[in-house]
This record gives structure tokens, sequence and C-alpha cells, in this order.
């Protein structure tokens, strides 16, 4: 009797030991959905919103500068630009720099890049919305590139990156590569486009914009198909067109005829392919030679150039949701000090 009286005590000691350690133990160890609730708190408490948010801007008025070297100028110039009536600046960083340059070139093109980050954040404190469309034009290299596989990674891999420091710093449109058609020819493009778009998306939140040339070489007859509208552009946000004028010979009734045309076939694109909108990505003409720089196009007058603007800026706001101007101190085409830039004025003022 006394063993059984001193093991049914034991026993009873022992169970309650066991279920005060069973309970250190639950204690200790929190369960799947606890320890998630608290990361997620712990989470919440510690992010942080950007400094800058992204802005809607119903009609984008732009200038696009390509030089690298004049972005901290026209930062200073913030005032003037926003005083012409200019709620947008294009900033095109150059890519593809490790596969195509070397030497001296190569460091001045990674120079370039490195200071688009921080143009971005300066333009967006002077309250100009940026668009950051990545480019193969560096000066001295040819625009187009041979479209192998290793030169499709490499800008696949460029446009990721931009894309992610455009949506850090939320940029307010984001290209995959200005002027791809022209940079890969149709085919290429196309197939390029449809593999690196969804990576895109996964880094930028923001509106993406299809960049192009109409015609790779020359414009065809009215009423022909003209080569963007072989594009496969589903997926998009935009469509942005670049325009200068072909030939030799000045001629603004001309360049206005054919602007025309393109945007109003474009509009039909925009609605197959079910796109925002459409815009003209670049607009501009040589005034004079300026430099080492190739003049692709026909002379135009300082007031021939400002005729052309206003030729094509009465087209935009019925048919378009933006316009930018090429160069804003570009030799020999740049709006500022000329009278294109009382042109581009009146109307930004207008719209």
């Amino acid at each position: 009797m006394a063993y059984r009286k001193y093991g049914l005590g034991i026993t009873l000691i022992m169970l309650l030991a066991l279920a005060f350690a069973g309970g250190c133990g639950e204690q200790a160890t929190p369960t799947a959905t606890d320890a998630t609730e608290t990361a997620v708190a712990a989470s919440t408490q510690t992010a942080t919103a950007p400094p800058y948010q992204r802005r809607a801007i119903d009609f984008l008025k732009g200038i696009t500068e390509p030089r690298a070297d004049a972005w901290e100028d026209m930062a200073r110039e913030t005032d003037r630009l926003l005083g012409d009536g200019f709620n947008t600046v294009s900033l095109l960083p150059p890519v593809l720099i490790t596969e195509r340059l070397g030497g001296k070139p190569r460091v001045i093109a990674e120079g370039q890049a490195s200071l688009a980050e921080g143009s971005i954040d300066s333009f967006h404190e002077k309250g100009l919305g940026v668009y950051v469309a990545p480019t193969t034009r560096v000066a001295g290299f040819s625009e187009q590139v041979a479209p192998d596989e290793a030169i499709l990674g490499h800008l696949t891999d460029d446009a990721v990156r931009w894309a992610a420091q455009a949506e850090a710093r939320q940029a307010e449109l984001f290209a995959l590569l200005s002027r791809y058609n022209l940079v890969l020819g149709t085919d290429a493009a196309n197939q390029w486009s449809a593999k690196t778009l969804p990576l895109i998306r996964e880094k930028y939140r923001g509106p993406i914009a299809a960049e192009v040339v109409p015609d790779l070489v020359d414009a065809p007859p009215p009423g022909q198909i003209h080569d963007f509208e072989r594009l496969d552009l589903r997926g998009y946000d935009y469509l942005l067109l670049d325009f200068f004028p072909h030939g030799q010979t000045a001629n603004p009734a001309a360049f206005e005829a054919y602007v025309a045309e393109v945007l109003d076939r474009a509009a039909v694109i925009a609605q197959r392919d079910g796109l925002k909108g459409i815009m003209i990505g670049e607009l501009g003409c040589w005034r004079e030679p300026a430099g080492a720089d190739i003049v692709d196009g026909p002379l135009y007058t300082p007031a021939e150039q400002a005729d052309l603007a206003r030729r094509v800026l009465d087209l935009a706001p019925l048919r378009t949701k933006g316009v930018f101007w090429y160069g804003w101190t570009l030799p020999g085409r740049g709006a500022r000090d000329n009278p294109v830039e009382d042109e581009l004025k009146t109307h930004f003022k207008e719209t």
C-alpha cells in the first residue's frame, strides 16, 4: 500500500512537471501564424514611403535632352522650363555600354548613365515629371545593333536595371528602349519586346511606353502601311512616335501632312492593341550643322524651325497625350534662346 501511495504521488508530480514544461515550450515558440503577423507588423513599422510619389499628368509637355552633360544645367533652369509650360523632362541614359564600347568612350558613357539617377531626383524636386528612355545612341557609334543572343541579353539586363531605378525614383513614364524598332529591326524588336516587357512590369509599376520611329528608312507613299504598324504593342500603355523631317529640302507643309497621317494611323493601332493613347516622343529638326554631329535631315532656318513646331503642335492636342521637343541646349537643334522656344511656350501655355 505504501508503494502504491508514494507511486501515485510521484506520478502526479511528473505529470504536473510535464504540463509546465509543455506550457513553457509553447510560449517560447510562436505558431507560424503568430510569427507571420509579428513579421508583417515589424515590416509595416519600418517601411517608409518614397520621398516623391509618381504624378499622373494628363498631357505631357516635354523636353528631351540627349546630352547628359546638359542635364545639370537644365536642372538649374527649372524656373525657365516651367515658365515655358514644360511639365516633363525626358532623359536618355546610354545602355549596352560594355558590349559595344571600349576605352575612353566606355568611361564617358558610363559616367553619363550614372548622372541620370541623380538628375531624376533633381527634376522631381523642382516640380517636373520625368520620362526615362534608355538609348543605344552614343556619339561615334551606330544606334542600330546586331540582334544576336548576347546583345539581346545585355539589352534585357540593362532595361530591367533601369526599370528598377525608374520605379525607385518614381519616374512618370518609362520605355524599355528608345526607338527599339530602329535599333533591332521589326521582327527582332517584336520578339525582344514580348520577352522583356513582362520582366519590366515586375520592376516598374508606372505607365510603359513603346517609343518607335514611324518608318525605318523612308516614308511610304500616302495611304501605305508604315513600319511601326507591324509592331506588336500589346501590353504597353502608350505609343510614342519620333518625328524628324526626311529628305534634303525643308518643306514644313509636307512634314505636317506626314505627321498628321501617321498620327491618324497610330490611333487605329492604339485601339487594335489596347493602348491608353499615343504621344509624339521626339519632335525636332536641324537649324544648322553642329560640330561633328551628322545632319540626318534638311536644314531649316530658325524661323522655319519655329513654323515646323507650330504646325505639329497644332495637331497634337486632339490626337495625342503629349509632345516632347528634341533638344534644349542640343547644338543645331536645341530650343533655348531660339524662336522655337517661344513657339513651344505659346502652345504649352494654352494646352
